[in-house]
């Protein structure tokens, strides 16, 4: 077993950023299967995780609740941060961002498209993804 990561190397959360959440949680899961990191060890590292109003929503929600798992914490996460005005949002900015070769970069463009995508249909496969994007 690798040695755990310093906690310089796990990600911090806001809740302030369109992406900000899922990004978060995406990157935990791998930090938990690169380095066979336990649920008790995410789920102690998670105050030290969470900043500014993030933060104060934790601390209220674990006082409230206790200790509890990290797929709990996940889905409570989500359930906070994804929701239905946010899916609209990045939905419409899916469909009105269109590729202007005048002043996108192609790649920068893509990986932004992929980004919403993500966020909005975390279980599509990349293939499906990319073809998404593809077709816009």
């Amino acid at each position: 077993m690798k040695e755990e990561p310093q906690l310089k190397e796990w990600p911090t959360f806001t809740g302030e950023g369109e992406y900000d959440h899922m990004s978060s949680i995406k990157t935990i899961y791998m930090l938990k299967e690169d380095y066979a990191i336990s649920d008790e060890l995410i789920t102690a590292r998670l105050h030290s995780l969470f900043e500014k109003s993030s933060k104060i929503w934790y601390y209220g929600i674990r006082q409230t609740n206790g200790k509890n798992t990290w797929s709990w914490w996940k889905n409570k996460i989500i359930n906070k941060w994804e929701n239905d005005a946010l899916r609209y949002k990045i939905e419409n900015e899916f469909e009105n961002f269109f590729f202007d070769s005048d002043k996108d970069k192609p790649l920068t463009w893509f990986l932004e498209k992929a980004e919403r995508l993500n966020a909005l249909y975390s279980e599509m496969s990349q293939k499906m993804l990319h073809m998404k994007i593809l077709n816009k």
